[in-house]
């Protein structure tokens, strides 16, 4: 069988007057019943979504211990003490770190950075990152995308004599008592920001940790670099200069794009093809995404794993550094490297999912509802990514492991769906680690190899998912025929826009379409191009993925005759459902309207 005849397609039905609704917003009734199924309703969760903007963003000063982090980080500036930021090796950390550089360094503060090396120190502030700070006279640690779980790494900080300021948006590590009750476990820092630290009044729990790096940063600015009166963001241009940043962060660690995270990331967007940043403007002409739009898609899939491919295969520091480099000659040099690193990491991770993909299906692990996978020879750097595409291919929470350069030791990224936090569940076998973090959706771990089977038993053992959980939903906003889907109804759906977790794209569906002709795109066979019919309206339908495995399941489905007749654009008596997004194919100058396939049978 199938995995696309196993999945549950459910159409979302709440009910409304749509007209009555549109005619209130200045919206078609579509896009009224699009809110509605996103439980949009209130007037003012409507407005906000539909007109909000910068000055809807939260006050930085709900966040717990930020006025004082400001204030204490403006005393180490005019004392010249010597400030060490501690960031993280991906998209967030290595933004977050840059927001907080630039900024402190723009007003006088004696700073650097410094980010783990993902092979040798593993996620995070450690015990050699603190014994290097205090040998190199550092006063004050800053951390950013990181900290709140480095328990021994501060207490030493603070035996050493350092002040510690963290800013985080993981969540705190706790045990249960016997009740069920957490008892969380803070780090000794001096001072902690964190939307999830317990008591944080903070409303929008789910900032990255450049979201986090950012409003503190805001904070500053308002209080120490203007006169000390303003309030509105933009009055503040060095945090403007950021927001970019913070939305490219935000996008990239796959946070909820709801609330103060869609604003921040919508006008991010917009500010991102006129960036200043000379080493980000070398990035988007490298990747070939300057003097355009940009969307979530943009930033998700092409700029940020190019981002994120220092931090995996050699040092994030180069990310830093470019993103601080004001030569654009060095600037395209440094921007190529980092180009030429995320295509050998799309390599290696192919080769790993493959690998997965063959111990999953060989070996009868399909039958666990947790995958935990330990595949020798990966590099540990694309482990995660492994996951997520082995989450995404099987619908379960995956952990992808490999050794480490430490003797016996494995060390492994996990994935998860909706329906499982991994964060909580990692928490109740936490004894089997040497070392774990995370949140619900993806965490990083670290353990003995021989205790891999254990691990691996124990966490399906305790595993609550049930079969109807691991059944794939697709969730469908309506059935929509083709003859809805014009220039002008496609244009009029990106007021939804930006599209991530939270505020999924619109998705469609429409079935008995008549399959008039196929043809296979792309030099690796990945891409599969459709002309449909629907009652007479024909449209061009592009759907992304192994197009060999396409031409098997149709052929399957309606046999040899029928499918030769399509391939050759003869009538035939194929018919597919489909699932699908409205697009606009622009070609010299001309538009026409397309829809890119998400799921099909």
């Amino acid at each position: 069988m199938y995995p696309t005849d196993q999945e549950e397609w459910t159409e979302i039905r709440r009910g409304g007057d749509y007209t009555a609704i549109g005619q209130q917003y200045g919206i078609s009734p579509v896009i009224a019943r699009l809110l509605k199924n996103r439980e949009i309703e209130t007037d003012r969760e409507v407005r906000t979504f539909l007109y909000g903007g910068l000055q809807d963003l939260e006050d930085p000063r709900l966040l717990d211990s930020a006025p004082q982090a400001a204030a204490l980080l403006h005393e180490k500036v005019l004392a010249r003490k010597p400030i060490r930021i501690i960031g993280d090796y991906d998209v967030d950390g290595i933004c977050s770190t840059y927001i907080l550089y630039d900024t402190l360094s723009s007003n006088g503060a004696v700073i650097d950075y410094e980010v783990p090396d993902r092979i040798r120190d593993g996620f995070g502030l450690n015990l050699r990152l603190i014994e290097d700070a205090f040998r190199d006279g550092i006063d004050t640690i800053l951390t950013c995308d990181n900290g709140i779980a480095a328990l021994d790494a501060v207490s030493r900080a603070k035996e050493l004599g350092m002040c510690v300021i963290l800013t985080d948006h993981h969540e705190p590590g706790y045990t249960e008592n016997e009740d069920g009750g957490r008892h969380y476990q803070l780090p000794p820092a001096d001072l902690i920001v964190d939307p999830k630290k317990p008591g944080c009044p903070y409303p929008n729990k789910d900032l990255c940790g450049a979201g986090v790096a950012w409003k503190l940063m805001q904070l500053y600015e308002s209080l120490y670099r203007a006169d000390g009166t303003t309030q509105r963001i933009e009055e503040c241009p060095v945090t403007m200069k950021h927001l970019p940043f913070a939305a490219i962060a935000t996008i990239t660690d796959v946070m909820k794009l709801t609330g103060e995270n869609r604003i921040l990331v919508k006008k991010g967007l917009e500010m991102l093809p006129d960036v200043e940043n000379t080493g980000l403007r070398a990035l988007l002409s490298q990747t070939g995404t300057a003097g355009r739009a940009l969307t979530c898609y943009d930033v998700g899939f092409i700029l940020g794993p190019c981002l994120n491919a220092g931090g995996r295969l050699d040092s994030a520091m180069r990310c830093i550094d470019l993103l601080n480099e004001k030569d654009s000659v060095r600037a395209a040099h440094m921007a190529g490297e980092l180009a030429a690193l995320n295509a050998q990491r799309k390599e290696m991770t192919e080769q790993g999912r493959a690998k997965a993909r063959e111990l999953i299906e060989e070996d009868g692990r399909i039958r666990d509802k947790v995958q935990v996978l330990y595949l020798p020879g990966i590099h540990e750097s694309v482990a995660g990514i492994i996951a997520s595409r082995i989450k995404d291919d099987y619908n379960r929470p995956v952990l992808v492991l490999t050794d480490s350069e430490d003797p016996g030791i494995l060390k492994g990224s996990g994935r998860s769906i909706e329906a499982y936090n991994m964060f909580e569940a990692l928490s109740a076998v936490q004894d089997v680690f040497v070392k774990f973090g995370g949140h619900a959706m993806a965490a990083g771990v670290s353990l003995r190899a021989d205790r891999l089977e254990e691990f691996r038993t124990r966490i399906n053992e305790g595993c609550t998912l049930t079969e109807e959980d691991l059944v794939k939903k697709v969730r469908i906003d309506m059935r929509l025929p083709f003859s809805y889907v014009t220039e002008a109804f496609t244009d009029s759906l990106r007021i939804l826009e930006p599209y991530g977790p939270g505020n999924r794209a619109p998705l469609f569906a429409q079935s008995n379409l008549k399959v008039l002709r196929m043809q296979i795109l792309g030099q690796n066979r990945n891409a599969v191009k459709l002309l449909l019919d629907d009652q007479g309206k024909r449209i061009d339908a592009l759907w992304f993925g192994d197009a060999d495995w396409m031409e098997e399941y149709l052929r399957n489905k309606c046999g040899e005759e029928a499918f030769a007749r399509m391939k050759i654009g003869a009538d035939n008596d194929l018919r597919l459902a489909v699932t699908y997004h409205p697009d606009i194919n622009e070609f010299r100058g001309m538009r026409s309207v397309q829809i890119r396939i998400v799921n099909f049978r």
